[in-house]
């Protein structure tokens, strides 16, 4: 099932009972977000919410719109992530002799969009540029928080030698009702972007987008190869194009059904403190310089709802958006490197991309696999890697744990390297491995009903 706006979605949450409705008024000032982490760390499948009575604000307002595996698989129109994994590891094999970023932008390259007039996007049907950002109940977080943040926009910028364009999720923090803050990093798309633009003295025009495809939501998120585009790769994963419309002060394009559209541009040098931002450490980080973006123009569609989501300690739902992009990215790397048979990064370190990997690489060093793993889309600049035999489920843990204190000393076993760790738990040189012999084994399973042992 594909879902072309957040809208729909919503309707699907609420009718399997995926969706619950908060109609007291609440407060953007930390309570909402009191409420969002209490609910996230609810035992279960944690519901999505809809706020409908927003003090001081018109717009009602949806968070953990991503909270659990089945709704991030929902969004993205499958049952299981897995279903598209297999299927872009399928279409991969067609393509030896080529990179994986090579290979993704011919497999993508006929994912088209569809082009509309701005007079008739949904999304441009209600301009409220007079009130700007004041008229959206983006909320303050956390006590120590700089001020209120954008935290689920899509942020759409174009090269402007290649007209590449990006579409990438940055955090924003709202100045004033015609300007605010962007934190992208330089290695990010849209930090590329920004560099190329002010390294010409040009200001970069920019547009932030509340809403639209769900699907798009998940890939703005997720570190795509070079010259590959968000929208086609959304579009080859859904097998739906995106309608699109030009935005009206740049040649920017975004989602017709997007909630908020929200245009501006960067000019160069032009920055303000930004943060601090509580993060998914626990801790805040502090703040730095960051970018000011000046408000050009603010639109939205009918009836629209403002969409939002709530970083901090895990469990949190930023983390099954991300264990979704571990699952979609790692047929690239295993094209690249076949010798890499399965990567599970654990909820609470995949931010900074702990990984357990399991490797068919019995003559690689832990050095020079931590190295190459670490150059990846998907493990580049991994705090934790633990290597594993071939044949090691990543997720028992309690076998990860043996294997880990089983491993060889920990001189030749363990390498750190500045803030970054390698553990090579593959058990390389212990000599042969403790098995039932085979054919006794066999005899016992045979014989079992006769011992009134139970079932095994």
């Amino acid at each position: 099932m594909y879902f072309a706006d957040l809208q729909s979605f919503l309707a699907h949450l609420d009718k399997h009972d995926n969706l619950a409705t908060v109609k007291v008024p609440v407060d953007p000032y930390l309570e909402i977000a009191a409420i969002v982490d209490r609910v996230c760390k609810s035992p279960g499948d944690a519901q999505a919410l809809l706020f409908e009575n927003v003090k001081g604000y018109k717009l009602p307002l949806a968070a953990n719109l991503f909270g659990s595996q089945q709704r991030v698989a929902l969004a993205l129109g499958v049952a299981d992530v897995e279903e598209l994994a297999c299927r872009l590891r399928n279409d991969l094999k067609a393509y030896n002799g080529v990179t994986a970023g090579q290979a993704l932008v011919q497999l993508t390259a006929t994912c088209a969009s569809e082009t509309f007039p701005p007079r008739t996007a949904p999304c441009f049907k209600t301009d409220v540029s007079t009130i700007g950002l004041d008229g959206f109940p983006a909320l303050h977080s956390w006590p120590g928080d700089g001020g209120r943040y954008l935290t689920l926009g899509q942020v759409f910028t174009r090269h402007p030698g290649s007209s590449r364009l990006n579409c990438g999720m940055y955090r924003v923090q709202i100045l004033g009702k015609h300007t605010a803050l962007m934190r992208c990093h330089s290695g990010s798309g849209g930090g590329a972007h920004m560099a190329a633009w002010h390294e010409q003295g040009k200001a970069m025009p920019l547009a932030i987008v509340l809403g639209g495809p769900p699907a798009l939501t998940w890939c703005a998120g997720t570190s795509l190869p070079d010259e590959v585009s968000e929208l086609e790769f959304m579009s080859y994963l859904t097998g739906q194009s995106i309608s699109v419309s030009q935005c009206r002060d740049s040649d920017l394009q975004v989602p017709t059904s997007s909630e908020i559209v929200i245009e501006g541009y960067i000019n160069p040098g032009e920055e303000k403190t930004e943060g601090p931002f509580g993060n998914h450490t626990g801790y805040y980080i502090p703040a730095t310089p960051a970018p000011m973006i000046r408000i050009t123009s603010v639109f939205t569609r009918e009836a629209a709802v403002y969409p939002c989501t709530v970083v901090g300690p895990p469990p949190m739902e930023n983390m099954y958006l991300a264990q979704a992009t571990e699952r979609l990215i790692l047929p690239l790397l295993q094209h690249d490197h076949p010798w890499i048979i399965d990567i599970h990064m654990p909820l609470q370190g995949i931010y900074h991309r702990a990984a357990l990997v399991s490797v068919d690489a019995p003559h690689g060093s832990m050095r020079d696999l931590g190295k190459v793993l670490r150059q990846t889309l998907l493990l580049r600049n991994s705090r934790l890697i633990v290597l594993l035999d071939k044949d090691t489920d990543l997720r028992e843990f309690s076998k990860i744990y043996w294997h880990l204190v089983n491993a060889d000393s920990w001189v030749k076993s363990v390498l750190i390297d500045s803030d970054k760790m390698t553990i090579d738990a593959r058990n390389m040189s212990h000599g042969a491995k403790v098995r039932p012999e085979q054919a006794i084994l066999n005899q016992v399973i045979k014989r079992w009903q006769e011992f009134s042992l139970g079932e095994v």
